[in-house]
């Protein structure tokens, strides 16, 4: 990758990307796709505890982003907000390269998720939670969850995401590692009749 500089960029208004608000509304919407497989996580960590399954679905979980907005330039929240990520120079789908990049923060908290768990799952204490509220109250009582290299990691994101707040293009701190924008789908005029 090389180093970006402001001469480097396109004027700002020239570029139709995404600001803040749309990116939240994209994200909470990939929430809300990744619900089945966020409840067969709960499922199988409590209900019928199988740490491979875990295992397994955070993977499902984990690629759902890279995997989509390389081989559709969105995700499914992205699609339905109008929203694109392309590539800086090309203004083309990223590649799964890039996607990766874009992903490391994510990546990030998901492996301190995953390290969490497994260390969850595998004390003996565990064995007493059976339900939503039990599960909820051991979580927030775990003792690594309140790690502070661990909350650090689970807010890396966030990190990055407020970034874009900041940028005059809306990257994302992410953005700015992969090279690449997240644009608004401009629907096409049709010709006068």
């Amino acid at each position: 990758m090389t180093s970006q500089t402001i001469q480097d960029l396109p004027d700002p208004t020239t570029v139709p990307t995404a600001g803040f608000l749309p990116r939240v509304a994209a994200y909470l919407v990939d929430q809300f796709v990744l619900l089945p497989v966020m409840y067969a996580i709960f499922y199988f960590m409590v209900e019928r505890p199988l740490l491979y399954a875990v295992i397994v679905l955070w993977a499902l979980q984990t690629l759902y982003k890279p995997l989509t907005e390389s081989l559709f330039g969105c995700t499914a929240g992205k699609w339905i907000m109008r929203l694109r990520v392309v590539d800086r120079g090309t203004h083309r789908k990223i590649g799964l390269n890039q996607s990766f990049v874009r992903y490391l923060p994510f990546a990030v908290s998901a492996f301190a998720t995953l390290f969490v768990q497994i260390r969850m799952f595998e004390a003996p204490e565990f064995r007493e939670v059976t339900d939503l509220e039990l599960y909820v109250n051991y979580m927030s009582s775990f003792p690594l969850n309140q790690n502070l290299l661990v909350n650090i990691c689970n807010n890396f994101p966030v990190f990055s995401a407020v970034w874009l707040i900041m940028d005059p293009w809306s990257r994302a701190l992410h953005d700015r590692w992969a090279q690449t924008f997240v644009i608004r789908v401009v629907p096409a005029m049709s010709p006068p009749a």
